[in-house]
């Protein structure tokens, strides 16, 4: 009977001294590895012991490579032999996009040392090995020394992080070199002296008693009052990159500060001082601010046949009603203490009517549709002027830079700031002289054409510019244009009334109506529409929230509410034959229903809340 090998007595053999061992302790074949040696046992006619190839170490049977499970005898010569691997590492050296760093990526040098791994006696001997790995710098100091000129890298090197680098044997990024940082300068701004709020205030809600005369107040000066103070920029520092080139700071904005009617600027341009009593207003541009003191009139009565139409540049406050036939414009707000019936309100600012409209059209917020085309590519001519004599300014100044290249005159800098930073005036120049030419006749003032060809000989053909006062006048030329082209903005006009009827009511800001309610009229607002009441046959346009407290009626004429994409619309009571659109959105009311919200939701889909009436 044959004895059965076991674990524990191939575990007592393979801790024996490396002697021959007779075989007869156990008739079953059986190898160990012991001090880096196959050591094999078998009986004399067989079966053999096999031996299993591992990665990393390499098994000759013969003189013969195996690769496969092999039985081995003892006669045979066996040979194991541990392969050690080296994987090479990398370095590379770069310049950071902004030129303020210079950084060294490493990848170690990787050497695998391997050993035959001690092994227990076993039949089938599958081969193992111990590693260890060592890591190993892919770079020399010296190495690194030569590159850094090869990069023009010559400004805030860091020599111990070189070192350091050099030395490192780990996967890792190291700043070898830092560049000095452009310092910003501090924006200008205008501080305004008054509030700035222009706009109706904050209605009272539904439940609460409106009372026009103490909540509607607007403020006002004095003649002689500061309205404004201009605070100048202050410029900043150049940096300097790793390579050593200047890095110019970007110019800090200015503001303009412009006065309108009733006010007038200080000798020095920093102050905006009210020439007459009045409404003081402010009108914000990007970098332009114009101050201007609205004076108010006052009508007592009502606007009609015997006292004319009204027109004037400012408040307009009327005590009575607004007659059929008549119109009011006005450059402020309107306040009408009456009605407006069969007449025409139009006005920059908000328009207050403490009674009804009745088939009237009233529109608050004005629009010059070519001024608002035309203000951009002037505007963009305007400051892109200043920054570039700013950076002039600061690279003349900066030591880096040859004064003797300048004395030609500043064409070449020109040129060469036209062809880097500010590579878009060209086409600049080029757009606002094509809106130039869509104006009507008339419209353009008078220098215009010259101004734009002065412009473009700037910008195309920059060598022909000898000094930097050229430059300068050029660019408060471009600044007065841009006063002459702003507009007010009329964001915030809102219209204000009882009720309206057969009306048409337009406004930039908000319409509220106070009163029971809108029948057969259009309302368009690019913000809100607030209806307490209801609001029966016609269409609402908002831009905004849509609340209405009942729309629509039973079996009376389509009514209409049209809402932008993020507006929520809001309704007490919906009658059939009314229809709502959200974003383009459209939801019919084919039954009376109440407590209605519709609004999109993220995917564009309309959502609605609603309960059957």
């Amino acid at each position: 009977m044959k004895k059965e090998i076991t674990q524990d007595f191939l575990s007592a053999i393979a801790s024996k001294p490396d002697k021959a061992y007779p075989y007869g302790e156990t008739d079953s074949p059986y190898a160990f590895i012991k001090n880096g040696r196959l050591v094999v046992r078998h009986p004399p006619e067989g079966p053999y012991p096999i031996v299993i190839p591992c990665p990393g170490v390499r098994l000759t049977v013969n003189g013969q490579e195996r690769t496969q499970p092999t039985p081995v005898s003892v006669q045979d010569t066996v040979l194991l032999e541990a392969v050690a691997e080296r994987r090479e590492g990398e370095w590379s050296l770069t310049v950071s996009s902004d030129g303020l760093q210079a950084i060294l990526r490493i990848s170690p040098t990787v050497i695998i040392h391997r050993e035959v791994a001690e092994l227990l006696a076993a039949r089938k001997l599958q081969l193992a090995v111990v590693e260890r790995e060592e890591c190993l710098s892919p770079l020399t100091l010296n190495e690194l020394l030569q590159e850094l000129p090869r990069l023009g890298i010559n400004y805030g090197v860091d020599w111990e992080a070189c070192s350091r680098g050099a030395a490192s044997c780990a996967e890792e990024e190291v700043v070898i070199a830092r560049g000095t940082p452009a310092e910003p300068g501090k924006d200008g701004l205008v501080e305004l002296l008054f509030p700035s709020g222009s706009k109706l205030p904050v209605l009272a809600e539904e439940e609460e008693t409106v009372d026009f005369r103490e909540r509607y107040v607007f403020s006002s000066v004095m003649e002689g009052e500061i309205l404004a103070v201009k605070r100048l920029p202050e410029m900043g520092r150049p940096g300097v990159s790793v390579k050593g080139d200047v890095i110019v700071p970007p110019a800090p904005s200015d503001f303009a500060l412009s006065a309108g009617a009733g006010a007038v600027l200080s000798r020095d341009g920093e102050q905006a001082v009210a020439a007459r009593a009045g409404r003081p207003v402010a009108y914000r541009s990007r970098c332009l601010v114009r101050v201007s003191v609205l004076p108010e009139l006052v009508h007592t009565g009502d606007v009609d046949l015997a006292s004319g139409n009204i027109t004037f540049k400012g408040d307009v406050v009327i005590t009575g009603n607004v007659e059929e036939g008549m119109a009011v414009e006005a450059d402020g707000n309107v306040r009408v203490g009456g009605l407006v019936s069969g007449a025409r309100v139009q006005t920059a600012g908000s328009v207050l009517i403490r009674g009804n409209i009745l088939a009237s059209a009233v529109a608050a917020g004005g629009n010059l549709a070519f001024m608002q085309e035309i203000l951009p590519q002037v505007r963009a001519l305007a400051i892109g002027l200043r920054e570039m004599i700013m950076a002039i300014y600061q690279l003349s100044g900066h030591p880096a830079f040859k004064q003797g290249d300048l004395k030609d005159g500043i064409g070449p800098l020109l040129r060469l700031l036209l062809e880097g930073k500010f590579r878009h005036l060209p086409s600049a120049a080029e757009a606002f002289k094509e809106q130039v030419e869509t104006l009507p006749p008339g419209l353009a003032g008078e220098g215009l054409n010259e101004f734009i060809k002065e412009v473009e000989r700037a910008v195309h053909f920059p060598l022909g510019v000898r000094d930097l006062q050229e430059v300068e006048k050029l660019a408060q030329r471009a600044l007065e244009w841009e006063q002459a082209f702003a507009f007010p903005p009329s964001a915030e006009s809102d219209v204000v009334a009882a009720n309206i009827l057969n009306s048409t009511v337009i406004a930039s800001g908000n319409v509220r109506v106070l009163g029971g309610g809108c029948y057969n009229s259009r309302i368009q607002a690019g913000k809100k529409v607030i209806v307490s009441g209801v609001f029966r046959g016609g269409e609402i346009q908002a831009g905004e929230e849509v609340h209405v407290g009942e729309l629509g009626s039973r079996g009376g004429s389509a009514t209409r509410v049209m809402a932008g994409p993020r507006a929520i619309v809001t309704l007490k009571y919906a009658f059939e034959n009314s229809l709502v659109l959200v974003g383009g959105r459209v939801y019919r009311f084919d039954r009376k229903e109440k407590d209605v919200r519709l609004w999109l939701n993220k995917e564009g889909n309309l959502q609605s809340r609603a309960t059957p009436a």
